[in-house]
């Protein structure tokens, strides 16, 4: 058999290896072709029917389309080794205020989302660097380029969910919930696949075992709806 997964370019870092790793330990025949692709172009993909099943950040990504929550966490921050808000177990706003700031670019839905918890603050941030990748910007802070909030589940595959600087990198949670979901989507019009609800299933195994590793390093997880 064969399915073929959309995705955002986080989820193909820091989710689907799990996933696809228990999926096809039990399911070892199956072709799975996964293609990461940056918003709108992924809903672009998946409003065409392109593939089997998607993975997108939020509910409404296609209208139509079935949709369900399969994980909820809160974003975090990202700091440069030996960076002086390492030394506080969570970060609030006022912290934040003139470091240079490693950001989303303004039409991402996260990027707004911070934005408006410091403009509430009235916190001033140097924006720094923009980029469109959660990757990117934990590897521009790695280069002492800023700090940053990004998802939870890139932070926890490129820093590791020690508290130290192993990695070049330093996580922090904030005092706000900035939460960040991951909502798996199947097309609405083509033609159902046997394994894509089998893959569901290791998809929310993955989510499950990231969950836990996130409350340990970080504190406590969302529950999945």
């Amino acid at each position: 058999g064969q399915l073929s997964l959309a995705c955002l370019p986080a989820f193909a870092h820091a989710l689907l290896p799990g996933a696809c790793a228990r999926f096809q330990k039990a399911h070892p025949g199956v072709s799975v072709s996964v293609d990461p692709v940056e918003s709108p172009s992924l809903e672009e993909r998946l409003a065409a029917q392109a593939h089997d099943l998607g993975l997108v950040e939020h509910d409404g990504a296609l209208a139509g389309a079935p949709a369900r929550r399969l994980l909820e966490l809160d974003e975090v921050a990202v700091l440069p080794a030996g960076h002086p808000l390492a030394a506080r177990r969570r970060l609030e706003a006022r912290d934040f205020a003139g470091q240079p700031f490693v950001s989303f670019h303004p039409r991402d839905r996260y990027r707004q989302g911070v934005d408006r918890w410091f403009a509430d603050a009235g916190v001033e941030r140097q924006l720094a660097m923009e980029t469109d990748n959660a990757v990117a910007v934990c590897a521009m802070v790695r280069h002492g380029l800023g700090v940053a909030i990004v998802n939870p589940l890139t932070a926890l595959a490129v820093a590791g969910a020690e508290s130290t600087s192993a990695h070049g990198l330093v996580v922090r949670p904030l005092t706000r919930s900035l939460p960040f979901r991951v909502y798996a989507v199947r097309p609405a019009h083509r033609p159902g696949n046997a394994l894509v609800a089998r893959f569901e299933a290791a998809l929310e195994a993955e989510c499950d075992a990231l969950a836990r590793q996130v409350a340990r390093a970080w504190g406590r997880p969302r529950a999945r709806a």
